[in-house]
């Protein structure tokens, strides 16, 4: 067959392409061996012409936009390493631990507590412990000490100076000498980046074994509070720090008040925010087992420890601090008697020239016999409330007796007060007799038609002051019921009367 021939057969109509720039054909042309149809000297012209004479047409394909680009350029393989099974069996991944069974190294974690739970105190005690190789709290023993930074920028340098000079005479050292322990009042930013990148730089440069940053609320905008994605994005960099430098951090945050049931201790459910309870890869957990006694200066806590690694325990932390000294006189015994052997219970000679007469003490015990004592403390306070509402009660009870005597004049049987006053028979009696032996009423005999009956008068020596002890005492009342106990009850109703 012809050349003629073929260009004169006949082919069935084709839809209208859309005109096609002349410069992709050429490029298809180019990118193939099959002959292009159109000869490379005209391609070249008509590109040429085309380019001048009609309009450009975009490519096909555009460069991805800049966000996109990988600006790292590494292999994926680094970017996200994989184990093989074999290689997971065979890998040496050993959990090191600064203090066994309460803190590990190289993970980030947390101290959490209610309020003024102690948390800036235990956690200087901590970090000065691992700065000097002593026993945490006085019982853990550290088993990789090494330098410590605690940024705190809540309490003030003045209450931060009295915590470590009490710690370090707790301990038989001075914090003078203590070379391995800094401190610094200034709080990094954890959404802003260059604080986080000086913090870095400053963990790498200084290589600490343990970071505390206190409190978290100053460290963290609190818009966020709420978003546990972002705040993941912010507590993110810190466990990234661990990874790279092989040190502990450690942010020291509040639980929250609606969620501690008192008496009980803390648990991670109970951590203020969004986002802390889930960053936390170990943990230290306080809340008080018993109201503070500001007369003492003692602290009755419960710390709860764990983390991922598997380890956790609990045990009842009993804190003595003792009591500030009076600014007036400039000094103070202490309630605490003081204690020998590591320091425990004396005063620094830096405390005392500055007036701070207060120790750090600490006691460690079982959970157990912390809830025995809890338990026997209980029923005893029980008794002890008891026992006042009962001195109250006689109280306001006698003081209707006397008032209904001064009123019915003359002698009174305990049937006539019983009734008038609606009071039962043994509790009549038993306040006629308290009456009787404190000398305010006197009991006798007299008749009464053909009966001979028991009435009781008060006595003529103390009627007025009777009268006037009986109002005295029910406007005492009002305001010191709470303070009465069994055997002063009477008495302050006795002194009341006969003032």
């Amino acid at each position: 067959m012809t050349a003629s021939a073929i260009d004169t057969t006949r082919r069935p109509p084709s839809p209208s392409p859309t005109p096609a720039d002349p410069g992709d054909l050429c490029r298809a042309g180019e990118g193939n061996n099959s002959p292009s149809p159109i000869p490379m000297g005209e391609c070249r012209s008509e590109c040429s012409s085309s380019s001048s004479s009609s309009p450009s047409f975009p490519p096909t394909s555009s460069p991805p936009p800049p966000d996109r680009v990988d600006t790292l350029e590494a292999a994926d393989d680094n970017r996200f390493p994989f184990y093989s099974a074999a290689q997971l069996n065979s890998g040496q991944f050993e959990t090191r631990y600064l203090i066994p069974g309460i803190l590990a190294a190289a993970q980030p974690g947390g101290i959490f507590g209610a309020f003024k739970t102690l948390k800036t105190s235990i956690t200087a005690d901590l970090l000065i412990s691992l700065a000097s190789g002593t026993r945490f709290l006085g019982q853990f023993p550290v088993a990789e000490p090494g330098r410590t930074l605690f940024l705190s920028g809540e309490s003030g340098l003045a209450a931060l100076q009295s915590i470590a000079r009490r710690i370090c005479t707790a301990r038989g050292l001075a914090l003078e000498t203590l070379d391995n322990f800094e401190l610094s009042p200034k709080l990094p930013n954890l959404d802003n980046a260059d604080d986080m990148r000086s913090l870095g730089r400053i963990i790498a440069r200084k290589k600490p074994v343990c970071v505390a940053i206190d409190p978290a609320y100053l460290a963290i905008r609190g818009e966020d509070a709420r978003n546990l994605f972002a705040m993941g994005s912010l507590l993110r960099p810190l466990a990234e720090i661990c990874d790279d430098t092989g040190c502990t951090i450690l942010i020291v945050h509040h639980c929250k008040r609606t969620r501690i049931t008192p008496g009980d201790p803390a648990t991670l459910d109970d951590i203020a925010w969004t986002g802390f309870a889930e960053f936390a890869a170990q943990w230290l957990l306080l809340a008080r087992r018993r109201r503070f006694d500001p007369d003492t200066g003692h602290h009755e806590l419960w710390l709860s420890t764990g983390g991922r690694a598997g380890h956790h325990g609990q045990c009842a932390l009993d804190v003595d601090e003792g009591v500030p000294a009076d600014p007036g006189s400039g000094s103070s015994p202490s309630p605490i008697p003081m204690g020998d052997g590591r320091g425990e219970g004396r005063l620094s000679s830096s405390s005392t020239a500055n007036g701070d007469r207060r120790i750090w003490k600490t006691t460690i015990r079982r959970t157990t016999s912390a809830e025995i004592q809890s338990d026997t403390r209980t029923l005893e306070d029980c008794e002890d409330r008891r026992s006042r509402r009962s001195a109250v009660t006689l109280n306001r009870d006698r003081r209707r007796v006397l008032k209904m005597m001064f009123e019915l004049r003359g002698p009174v049987t305990a049937r006539q007060l019983r009734d008038v006053l609606g009071i039962n028979g043994t509790r009549i009696r038993h306040i006629l007799y308290s009456l009787v032996r404190d000398g305010l009423v006197s009991e006798g005999t007299y008749q009464r038609g053909y009966r001979t009956e028991i009435g009781y008068t008060v006595e003529e020596s103390v009627q007025s002051t009777v009268e006037a002890g009986v109002e005295r005492a029910a406007s005492a009342d009002q305001s010191s019921d709470q303070n009465l106990s069994t055997g002063t009850g009477s008495d302050s109703f006795t002194r009341e009367l006969t003032r």
